[in-house]
């Protein structure tokens, strides 16, 4: 029996849905600077919405503030672009007063917003050039307001005595604050595919460190916010010294309100006086083994910070990051099954813990007019954070391969559902391709549909699936099911008939 042209189907997993295509030649790729009306859109949405819900915020306090303070409303511009610097930590001089330190609330609150749109306008399975529009579009808009706002206060200097920043200040903060929030975004909803990019492979050691950091760092803040709670109902007596300045209901709800959004900066400024370093506050410094002429700023975050002189056991805080480090090399020499890379894995560890610590320490402090620097001596918290992690972890690690058993390796993955919602106005992305990813991620399918020759089966429905066996095959494959749609030729009458 002669055989005839029939169009290959193949059936996508479980769904059933179907996608058919005859290859009639390789279709060139579009280049990288087309975009589809849908993914423009998409853009649009990640480059504007972020920026816009920021500037609505700040517009709102400022003139909520100056409202309630009776403040003359021509001044409003300057000091919108002002709050909007200072949210993304450029440091402001207003008159002769420098003021580089700066609350972290709201710029954790405009990273989380920006990494939770660039997360959700993540493709399935991006490109390359996918990844470079979506942080194209999630710096574009904030660097165009920063223009917008340096130029605001460069107009409004006659007006009032603020002074503009340096505009490589300006954008280098506002330029790496998004990069950051655009590296958590694509992360937490595409590391395979991040990982899939580079160049070399990473190390198993590698991810085991980056995780245990991880854990370090929360670790480390989570005791330093318990030392500062616990601290703060210590010297609860000094609250009403702090709001000596307050002279009605709106200045007490100001105070209370900055102090919260300085909370964070405390926090990270305790974890530093737990892991030995001291705290600056101008020429004085509070530490864990002294007090030296430190000029505390009257402020109710600042209420938790010891007076002198330092106690005879302060000292004993240390066993804090100590037992913190020893903990995360416990965690490494129980779950990682790479012997030999564990001790890798552990000096990572505490690598990037105190990189990241670093960092943190360096974004909290800044310039405080006549005070001078607060904030975490920097070297000391270098030298402290890479002991007390490194030597602590590395003995942790040693102790549980002798004394422990091993326990299941602990997954600590990024979290697809963080940045997540239930908002489908970025699916812009055909249905059915998405639906086929969900339904075929796990399988390597060749979703090209192909023209093969293949027998005529007599009074096939529609959607009765059969096998077909590829040419020159002695059996159809065991696991490729596909629907086979019979073309009729242009044959003589009398062919068609017998079926030869």
């Amino acid at each position: 029996m002669s055989s005839r042209n029939a169009l290959v189907r193949r059936t996508s997993g479980s769904r059933g849905v179907e996608e058919s295509a005859v290859i009639t030649g390789a279709e060139p790729e579009p280049p990288w600077w087309s975009l589809s009306p849908e993914r423009a859109r998409t853009l649009l949405l990640v480059a504007a919405r972020p920026t816009i819900c920021g500037l609505a915020a700040t517009v709102v306090l400022v003139l909520v503030a100056m409202l309630t303070t009776d403040t003359d409303l021509t001044s409003a511009p300057g000091a919108v672009a002002a709050t909007w610097l200072a949210a993304h930590q450029v440091p402001l001089t207003i008159g002769r007063t420098a003021l580089g330190l700066l609350p972290l609330v709201p710029t954790a609150v405009l990273v989380w917003l920006a990494a939770r749109e660039c997360a959700r306008a993540v493709p399935p399975r991006p490109t390359p050039i996918d990844l470079g529009w979506l942080v194209a579009a999630l710096l574009a808009g904030p660097l165009l307001l920063t223009a917008v706002c340096l130029a605001v206060t460069g107009d409004a200097a006659g007006v009032t005595p603020l002074v503009p920043p340096g505009p490589l200040t300006a954008f280098g903060w506002v330029f790496v604050l998004y990069l950051v929030a655009a590296a958590l975004g694509i992360a937490s909803r595409a590391w395979p595919s991040l990982c899939a990019l580079l160049p070399v492979d990473i190390p198993g050691w590698a991810v085991l460190g980056a995780r245990a950091a991880r854990r370090t760092v929360l670790r480390m803040l989570g005791c330093a916010a318990l030392a500062t709670v616990i601290s703060f109902f210590f010297h609860l007596s000094r609250l009403d010294g702090a709001y000596q300045q307050a002279h009605n209901v709106t200045d007490v709800l100001g105070m209370t309100l900055l102090s919260l959004l300085y909370l964070p900066n405390v926090v990270i400024a305790a974890a530093g006086l737990l892991s030995g370093a001291a705290v600056q506050f101008g020429a004085g410094s509070v530490g864990l083994f002294g007090v030296s002429a430190a000029q505390v700023p009257a402020l109710p975050a600042l209420v938790p910070v010891p007076a002198g002189p330092a106690a005879a056991w302060w000292p004993v805080l240390l066993l804090v990051p100590i037992a913190v480090g020893v903990l995360g090399g416990i965690e490494l020499g129980r779950t990682s099954d790479d012997r030999p890379g564990a001790p890798w894995a552990t000096l990572t560890s505490a690598a990037l813990s105190t990189v990241t610590l670093l960092l943190l320490a360096f974004v909290g402090g800044g310039q405080l007019g006549a005070v001078g620097r607060v904030g975490v001596e920097l070297p000391m918290l270098l030298v402290l954070t890479v002991t007390w992690f490194g030597v602590g972890g590395f003995v942790g690690m040693v102790f549980a391969r002798r004394f422990l058993a091993p326990a299941a390796p602990v997954v600590d993955e990024f979290d697809d559902d963080y940045f997540d919602d239930d908002d489908d106005e970025y699916d812009y992305f055909d249905d059915e391709d998405t639906d086929d990813h969900a339904d075929t991620e796990t399988e390597d399918l060749d979703d090209t549909a192909v023209e093969v020759d293949a027998e005529l089966v007599e009074d096939i429905d529609d959607d009765t699936e059969v096998t077909i066996a590829a040419p020159g095959s002695a059996a159809p494959p065991a696991d490729d099911i596909v629907d086979a749609e019979v073309v009729e030729a242009d044959l003589p009458e009398g062919e068609r008939d017998t079926g030869r």
